[in-house]
């Protein structure tokens, strides 16, 4: 009895293991993608919309900003976010409370009654 009670353990503990790494490996590999997508339409952004004047300046800001977000993406991976996210709570857990407060006030208010 005892012995099945182990071997159930070792199996359940290999699933769990074996499930959450396919799932960071299906995150990493959709962040990779979503990379790809932003620096795919950073160029776009680019070469479509004015390149003079003011306008040109703010297409240039955003592309720029979406570049870097596509890079962030491609080389920190779900882990780097993570664990910057991580960080970031610790730093200001107030603010990080008042903010998940106010996201949820939020998606309520959307649900219909």
């Amino acid at each position: 009895m005892e012995r099945e009670k182990l071997s159930l353990e070792e199996t359940t503990g290999s699933t769990i293991k074996k499930a959450a790494t396919e799932t960071l490996d299906s995150a990493e590999r959709v962040t990779a993608r979503a990379g790809e997508a932003l620096r795919s339409a950073a160029e776009s952004l680019r070469q479509h919309l004015p390149g003079g004047g003011k306008a040109g300046e703010a297409v240039e800001a955003v592309s720029r900003g979406v570049k870097q977000t596509a890079d962030y993406l491609r080389e920190e991976g779900i882990g780097g976010i993570v664990e910057d996210l991580e960080i970031l709570i610790r730093r200001y857990p107030l603010q990080t409370l008042l903010l998940g407060v106010g996201c949820g006030y939020l998606l309520s208010r959307l649900r219909p009654d």
